[in-house]
């Protein structure tokens, strides 16, 4: 190293990030790091995930619902965590390609674990601010795996317990959960939950369609995809199996129940709810039976297409109205927003940067090809923003096709000894019905407010109505609740 960017290395000093990770970004191309300085440079890398620990375990401890980190810091983790995966990674570049000893091939392999848990590190503070990471930190990660691939070292065992293909596996498994769904302490748990039990990853050249579930193209600048029916074995591309994390988070949700985390964080019920939205999104990613049963709802591009949509149950409740009355005024709010894709179950779009306050996950939306057609109902169930892009990705499931309005009445047969000024005789709601592979589902979707008022209600229907009692929570979003319901009978 010049003499100018030498990084200190003695005891007696304490080198900073910024003079460290300068010298090996200014270092001479195609000359080796000295050894002591790669020392220096890993010690960087643990006192970076320790100090940002610290941070998060703050947030962790924090009871009421502010859990979100502050941009600047959000922003800084982002760069500092690139910086130093980056230049583990041109370590690991340089040694490659000399003869090595056993033991300087397992040198390398620690020097390439430290840069791929960098990585993730990078990846989740992306996913704290919705974003994806940019191509470029996956390209050097992806070189990382063939670089251990080619020496046979991506499945030693480092440190006792870990290898280069469970941390390249940890990347994946991170990206997949960033769909703009989990806020930073999910994520940060689950990121935890990955290091302390995602073990022995299989991370394999070639596709069987039972056991994978998820591909990544080592020579293209992108993150994971979800394999699909016509996905096939490539030389450059390599699978990720799923199958062996259905039994671990079965145990994890046991050990939840019990009062048990396992993740390094103190089992409050603030926490265990993080923890319990982190499972339930990773049971349906990881699944093998849910992969296969959205098989069926290939996407379609549907790129130059406008849809006119409505946000929030209010304005969709007004949207719902105005289609069953063409004499009522016609609504102030509906967007136009440009489709990306869609499919039998959900659309896709794509919206400017400054338009992902319109798109709040969980918001209800109404939506229709055309002012001819009936309104649709809709979730917002993702909202993600490339790093290197200026449009967020939003997706859309699609909760009914036929949603009416109705006035749904408090049966008070039913709802046990009550003063009459605390019984409302009806509240507006949403009966939305969808058809599914397995038939007609029935559900009714009411105001948050309402929700917990009571049980049993009437359900109008032309002449009559039917006595209802809710049984179940099916989807929920912050203005909204959508429920499942048992007939008792006729009115």
């Amino acid at each position: 190293m010049n003499q100018h960017a030498e990084p200190a290395v003695d005891d007696t000093s304490t080198p900073t990030f910024e003079r460290v990770l300068s010298a090996f970004e200014n270092h001479p191309s195609g000359k080796p790091f000295e050894p002591q300085h790669v020392v220096v440079l890993m010690r960087l890398q643990r006192a970076a995930q320790v100090h940002y620990a610290k941070m998060l375990d703050a947030v962790l401890a924090r009871e009421d619902a502010a859990d979100t980190l502050p941009l600047t810091a959000v922003l800084g983790a982002q760069m500092l965590h690139r910086r130093i995966a980056n230049a583990l990674a041109q370590v690991v570049s340089r040694q490659i390609t000399r003869p090595q000893l056993l033991e300087g091939q397992a040198q390398i392999a620690e020097t390439a674990l430290c840069s791929l848990r960098a990585r993730a590190e990078e990846l989740k503070w992306h996913s704290f601010e919705h974003t994806r990471m940019p191509g470029g930190s996956w390209q050097q990660a992806s070189a990382l795996l063939e670089a251990m691939e080619s020496i046979g070292m991506e499945r030693a065992l480092l440190e006792g317990t870990v290898t280069c293909a469970d941390a390249f596996a940890h990347c994946m498994l991170l990206d997949s959960l960033n769909v703009g769904i989990l806020n930073a302490p999910q994520m940060e748990l689950a990121h935890r939950w990955l290091i302390a039990t995602a073990r022995d990853q299989r991370v394999e050249p070639y596709f069987d369609s039972e056991a994978h579930g998820y591909q990544i193209d080592l020579g293209e600048p992108r993150g994971p995809e979800r394999i699909t029916p016509s996905t096939q074995s490539a030389g450059s591309r390599r699978f990720l199996a799923v199958t062996a994390l259905g039994a671990s988070l079965a145990t994890a949700r046991s050990h939840l129940y019990a009062g048990k985390l396992f993740v390094g964080a103190t089992p409050t019920r603030t926490v265990a709810m993080h923890f319990s939205a982190f499972l339930d999104l990773a049971e349906r990613l990881w699944s093998a039976d849910w992969r296969r049963a959205t098989w069926r709802a290939e996407r379609e591009s549907a790129q130059g297409v406008s849809v006119q949509v409505v946000v929030g149950f209010e304005h969709v409740m007004a949207a719902l109205r105005e289609d069953e009355d063409s004499a009522a005024e016609p609504l102030p709010d509906i967007q136009s927003w440009p489709l990306h894709d869609r499919s039998m179950t959900g659309l896709g779009f794509r919206l400017p940067r400054e338009a992902g306050p319109e798109a709040p996950l969980g918001g209800l939306i109404a939506f229709r090809m055309s002012p001819d057609d009936d309104w649709e109902l809709g979730c917002i169930v993702r909202r993600i923003r490339g790093a290197e892009e200026q449009a967020w990705v939003v997706g859309v499931r699609r909760m009914s096709d036929e949603p009416v309005i109705i006035d749904l009445g408090v049966d008070t047969d039913s709802a046990g000894l009550q003063l009459d000024t605390e019984v409302e005789a009806a509240t507006a709601a949403i009966y939305a019905p969808i058809n599914a592979d397995a038939g007609r589902i029935d559900g009714l979707i009411i105001s948050a407010e309402s929700f917990g008022a009571t049980s049993n209600y009437l359900l109008p229907t032309r002449g009559s109505a039917f006595r209802i009692r809710a049984n179940r929570v099916i989807d929920r979003g912050g203005d909204w609740v959508r429920i499942g319901f048992e007939v008792l009978g006729k009115k």
